[in-house]
């Protein structure tokens, strides 16, 4: 399996009715484990922090950082800041990998990072798996925040488990009167887990059951489904669709979205999270 762990490799195009916020000059942060914890079977939520997150421009809803694993046998650069990091990449550059922010707690200056945890796993996973408090983790950015514009009055979001970190932050900026819908693939039925949202959104838990991640035809089918309105009607003018996952399944998905269903390119808004064989960036 690919470190199928969150990590953006790609966007497609969309605006999906989004609101971002300008963005933060990069840093970087070397921030110790907290705790840790196993929230289902494949997925682990690592919790860091310390006084230097202080100044951590947390912005909610979509918002990731890239993370830096070093070799153990390549030290990282001391004393390590964005620019030293940056200038020894060519002797010493990590394995790097971008991640939602689940959580971020201003007052208590954490950060959560949720890893999907699998066989074939790649640094980030690896990492996780055996993260214990006091270990430091290096954290870049982070990206601006991409929440839904509350404006909207039917928001949609499509994605496997790689996503749901992200839905989960995106619902939570949701006012208590928005109609929400989720699409969200998982492994089984171990794998379900609290979404947290003002509304009420209409959760749909689409299990794979031994079936292998990445194969378009059981998200696909789920978003086929969908009561869409018509092309061109006020409906259709009212509707943001975010989605994000394994390559070939986000591109069906926008395809069946925009070219057989008509919804504008603007209202769909996708994103690539990961690719099936790679446990890298595509």
């Amino acid at each position: 399996m690919p470190e199928m762990s969150g990590q953006r490799v790609g966007a497609m195009a969309g605006a999906a009715g989004r609101r971002r916020a300008p963005r933060p000059a990069p840093r970087l942060w070397r921030v110790p484990v907290l705790r840790t914890d196993r929230i289902t079977p494949r997925m682990v939520r690592v919790t860091c922090g310390d006084d230097s997150l202080a100044d951590f421009p947390g912005g909610g809803g979509d918002q990731h950082v890239v993370l830096y694993f070093y070799d153990p046998s390549t030290p990282s650069p001391e004393p390590l800041t964005l620019e030293s990091a940056r200038l020894a990449f060519s002797i010493a550059r990590p394995a790097m990998r971008s991640y939602t922010v689940r959580r971020h707690d201003p007052e208590r200056h954490e950060i959560d990072i949720d890893f999907v945890l699998h066989e074939a796993d790649g640094p980030a996973a690896r990492w996780a798996a055996h993260a214990n408090p006091g270990d430091d983790l290096i954290v870049v950015g982070p990206s601006p925040a991409y929440t839904p514009d509350p404006a909207i009055g039917r928001q949609i979001f499509v994605g496997d488990e790689t996503a749901l970190p992200a839905i989960d932050a995106m619902l939570r900026t949701l006012p208590a009167s928005a109609h929400a819908e989720v699409l969200i693939e998982v492994a089984d039925e171990a794998e379900r887990q609290p979404l947290a949202c003002p509304a009420d959104p209409r959760i749909d838990w689409l299990f794979r059951d031994g079936r292998p991640a990445g194969v378009p035809d059981h998200l696909l089918a789920a978003v086929r489904a969908l009561d869409l309105p018509e092309p061109g009607s006020p409906e259709a003018h009212d509707i943001a669709v975010w989605a994000a996952g394994e390559r070939a399944v986000m591109t069906q998905v926008r395809q069946h979205l925009v070219t057989e269903r008509g919804l504008g390119r603007a209202v769909v808004r996708s994103t690539v999270y990961w690719r099936a064989g790679a446990a890298g960036p595509a």
